[in-house]
């Protein structure tokens, strides 16, 4: 299956609100059971849905009022890219984040993210 711009669009759609919904559901139905999640390039991946969801609920728990927004790079194969930003309010501190980054997806023939490698930066001091 070649990706296309549309259904990477939607991916990238779908993930978004899922993060905004703080849906771990949601979110982790969009990778395969056994997928690597790359939070930050010089960490072990999360490995596989559970790890995968257990990552997501850790980090949205501390978040609220979140923004997600994804522009898709290219698209080659079964490759998509994507320059996203995010903004939230950190609970804890009751201060508003905003992080800016760039994430590779590597897809299954299913349309479910196998790889995803991000790199990110945060204005948070």
């Amino acid at each position: 299956m070649a990706l296309s711009i549309q259904q990477f669009q939607q991916w990238l759609k779908e993930y978004g609100a899922a993060w905004e919904a703080k849906d771990s559901a949601r979110f982790f139905r969009l990778f395969e059971k056994d997928a690597l999640y790359y939070w930050a390039p010089f960490e072990d991946p999360k490995k596989g849905r559970a790890e995968i969801a257990s990552a997501f609920n850790r980090a949205v728990g501390r978040q609220r009022d979140i923004d997600f927004g994804a522009r898709p790079l290219y698209v080659e194969a079964r490759l998509g890219a994507a320059h996203w930003s995010c903004a939230f309010t950190r609970v804890a501190a009751n201060k508003r984040v905003h992080i800016d980054g760039v994430l590779v997806v590597q897809f299954s023939d299913k349309g479910r993210a196998l790889s995803f490698r991000e790199w990110w930066h945060t204005d948070e001091s």
